[in-house]
């Protein structure tokens, strides 16, 4: 038996809740797939089509190919489920009610977000060995988690993207304690942010964000941080001692399809067990993958608490 709609919608802001993230920053920052009964497929290009010169005579043709390859990876099915005390809601404040379901939509959102950063660090980690066309099959790691976020280390992660021949805009998510590092270089403290409004993270109030030379750099909170030595954990307010691993990516260099992500929870009484508890769930297809290499860059600094002024 449903629940009636005011459970999910009425909204009042008088519960206190542990701070988290609330997830979705990175929809549409990467390359959609095709899919086809749970199959996800990306198109993959290689090689390049050169000119010649012509003698003058009659001559043969010399015909050329791209080498095109379509990546196929199996979609992932996710959910999450909360029980409420069927005799609870009745004595449940609209608040109570709203909360639980922004936790479950929540939920579905920063599973989004993991998706992408997964397979980032899968890519870094193994590459993607079936790209056509010759070339790496390994992002580059630029850093070796000694030494703080600077300014210069971004700028050549950008360069090395752009110096391939990419005319796309840039993302670099980053923690808040990164953000702050880098805004004590004038030249990027003083930037506004210019490019991809209607991305989530460019709406959020609570995302610090430049563009600085096309490079999207958005702070994003630190639960989102999960690779490297020094990887976030539930509860914590600093950073351990170590190194954190971040990403930068083009749009077309990875591969993100969630074709099947439900953030309005469904609520239904839980036949079968006593007292027919109310069993809220929300589910998440999809999946994500590395496609080009030299589009994506992983950038291995320390993790930092504090800022410091650069010399």
């Amino acid at each position: 038996m449903p629940v009636e709609a005011w459970f999910k919608e009425k909204i009042r802001d008088d519960v206190a809740t542990r701070l988290k993230s609330k997830g979705g920053f990175l929809d549409g920052t990467m390359k959609t797939g095709e899919n086809v009964a749970g199959t996800v497929k990306f198109p993959i290009a290689g090689g390049r089509i050169k000119m010649y010169k012509l003698s003058g005579a009659i001559e043969e043709v010399r015909p050329q190919g791209l080498d095109i390859d379509v990546v196929s990876l199996q979609a992932s099915d996710y959910t999450a489920e909360a029980t409420i005390r069927n005799q609870d809601t009745l004595r449940q404040a609209p608040s109570y009610q709203a909360e639980v379901s922004d936790a479950m939509a929540k939920s579905v959102r920063m599973k989004r977000d993991n998706l992408k950063f997964d397979a980032l660090d899968a890519f870094c980690n193994v590459g993607n060995a079936n790209i056509p066309g010759g070339g790496p099959t390994v992002p580059k790691t630029i850093g070796d988690g000694s030494a703080r976020i600077d300014l210069p280390f971004v700028n050549r992660a950008a360069a090395q993207v752009r110096g391939v021949g990419s005319d796309e805009e840039i993302y670099y998510p980053i923690p808040f304690m990164w953000f702050e590092q880098l805004c004590w270089y004038k030249e990027f403290s003083s930037k506004d942010y210019q490019g991809d409004k209607d991305l989530p993270f460019a709406q959020s109030g609570i995302v610090d964000k430049k563009t600085w030379k096309g490079i999207h750099i958005m702070a994003l909170p630190d639960e989102h941080f999960n690779y490297g030595t020094a990887k976030w954990v539930e509860g914590q307010d600093e950073w351990a001692a170590g190194y954190l691993d971040t990403f930068m990516w083009t749009k077309s260099a990875v591969g993100c399809e969630t074709f099947w992500s439900k953030e309005q929870m469904d609520i239904n009484e839980w036949i079968g067990k006593a007292g027919k508890p109310l069993l809220c769930d929300t589910a998440l297809s999809g999946a994500a993958i590395g496609l080009l290499p030299e589009g994506v860059k992983r950038l291995r600094y320390l993790a930092i608490n504090d800022t410091v002024r650069p010399t």
